[in-house]
């Protein structure tokens, strides 16, 4: 079962500055006398975290299988063994993860182990988790 990140409204408007700062950069390297490849490295870098942060805003979500749970953001994946899991519960720790909200859930597995996730449905998340884990 697929479970879609929650998004904090505040994300939006974040991204949108921090597209619209890379741009300026691009822009004020291009319009000012700058060597060639401090523009090429400017446009590539640009470009690269461009589509990083879409990526992770576009593509954030969590699966809970038969046997893992399997959490995707933009290019990265990890996979959680169910029977790892030893707790949930809920946390606004801010560290970074893969979570478009700090409206998030603490998974701890392994052995100190832990990641931070923040699923939209997240009475359903925990239920299918549970379901999941204990048959």
């Amino acid at each position: 079962m697929r479970f879609a990140s929650k998004v904090d409204g505040w994300l939006v408007p974040v991204m949108l500055l921090a597209f619209a700062g890379m741009v300026a950069a691009l822009i004020g390297v291009l319009v000012e006398p700058t060597p060639w490849p401090v523009r090429i490295f400017t446009a590539v870098t640009v470009v690269l975290v461009t589509a990083l942060l879409f990526s992770v805003f576009r593509n954030t979500w969590y699966e809970v299988g038969e046997t893992e749970l399997r959490i995707v953001s933009g290019p990265f994946r990890w996979k959680i063994p169910l029977e790892d899991i030893v707790e949930i519960k809920p946390t606004r720790n801010p560290l970074s993860a893969p979570a478009l909200s700090m409206d998030r859930l603490k998974i701890t597995y392994g052995r100190r182990k832990f990641m931070l996730v923040s699923p939209a449905n997240k009475e359903g998340f925990i239920a299918a988790l549970e379901q999941a884990r204990h048959g």
